[in-house]
């Protein structure tokens, strides 16, 4: 069945003429709703970016900013826009909006590390003369990052290896975690474990998050156990329900708290846990990191709110700077994020 605007509009509930409305840079459209329906056109492969010099209007004249978002399709787009990489989109859809810029969004596949490689090369035939600058969503593979910054101005919004060149508007994650680790010392916890996962493409801010905790642990005079961090190294070859299983033998030998990089880590661990027998809040502590509610899940998690729509509008205010000053020197901004205190940290 052919995609159209109608599709999207019934897929979101809105009306068609809103739609309409999200693809021609309308005023009146709120940049949350734009956001939403870029992310479901990418999602049922609509196309809506007019190809430059087809049109002779006022529209054609706009730069043009791609969102590359690395991550599989059917994880990263739902109707609610929950992960972590749709966050981000409305900031960058309202600096868009207020400064004339046309946003052609794109799902990548995060296992495609050749640059050369026919999706790259399908997707670079079909844009490359269209789109003006890139904002990359999620870790790439370094070869892919290389490739892009070669022939764009880049910005991405997290920070990426390999790619010290690259432009970068991120969240504090070392603060957010030295909060945390500061609210649990607090509440008493003096045995703290670290619970990750591995990733297909690896995630710096994984060990962001993770340095931030060693330190707090150092400066708080705490012991670092190597057997309380799992799914962090190389090394860690076993799966992830081994993990599950290592995580709670360390509970049981006297790990009150866990610090997991990511919410949706620690919502899962909570899930394990209470097949065991073991309530988070209660019988051990739990924080995740990014501030986006499970759908469905009533206990609200202790976490660290990520300012997604400051960081979304400030990478694109800086690929917008790149735009007319190519090679300014690299900046790398971090923004705060804030602690949520929900009921998975409790005192001893």
């Amino acid at each position: 069945m052919r995609v159209n605007q109608q599709k999207i509009a019934n897929a979101l509930e809105i009306s068609r003429t809103t739609v309409s409305r999200c693809f021609t840079n309308h005023p009146g459209i709120n940049p949350d709703t734009r956001a939403a329906v870029f992310a479901m056109a990418t999602k049922l492969g609509y196309t809506y970016l007019e190809p430059r010099g087809t049109n002779k209007s006022k529209s054609s004249s706009f730069r043009t900013m791609a969102v590359l978002i690395c991550s599989d399709l059917d994880q990263d787009i739902t109707k609610d826009n929950q992960s972590p990489g749709m966050q981000l989109l409305p900031g960058i859809s309202e600096y868009a909006l207020l400064n004339h810029i046309k946003l052609d969004i794109k799902i990548v596949n995060p296992r495609e590390t050749n640059f050369k490689a026919s999706h790259y090369e399908q997707l670079l035939k079909e844009r490359k003369t269209q789109w003006d600058g890139v904002l990359l969503i999620y870790p790439f593979p370094s070869t892919i990052i290389g490739g892009l910054m070669r022939k764009f101005p880049c910005v991405s919004l997290v920070e990426q290896y390999g790619a010290s060149d690259l432009d970068c508007i991120d969240v504090d994650h070392h603060r957010g975690v030295s909060h945390l680790m500061q609210k649990l010392i607090d509440q008493g916890h003096r045995r703290i474990g670290f619970f990750s996962w591995r990733y297909s493409v690896e995630a710096l801010w994984v060990y962001r998050r993770y340095s931030a905790y060693i330190e707090k642990l150092a400066r708080a005079d705490l012991p670092y156990r190597q057997e309380d961090i799992l799914n962090v190294y190389a090394t860690d070859t076993y799966g992830l329900e081994e993990g599950y299983q290592k995580a709670l033998q360390q509970t049981r030998d006297g790990v009150t708290a866990w610090i997991c990089p990511a919410d949706h880590i620690a919502y899962d661990f909570i899930e394990v846990f209470q097949k065991h027998g073991l309530e988070s809040g209660k019988d051990y502590a739990i924080t995740g990191f990014d501030g986006i509610p499970q759908m469905g899940t009533s206990q609200k998690l202790t976490t660290v709110q990520i300012p997604y729509r400051q960081i979304g509008y400030q990478a694109a205010r800086r690929l917008d700077d790149l735009l007319s000053n190519r090679y300014s020197t690299t900046q790398h901004v971090y923004l705060n994020g804030t602690v949520i205190a929900g009921e998975t940290d409790t005192k001893l």
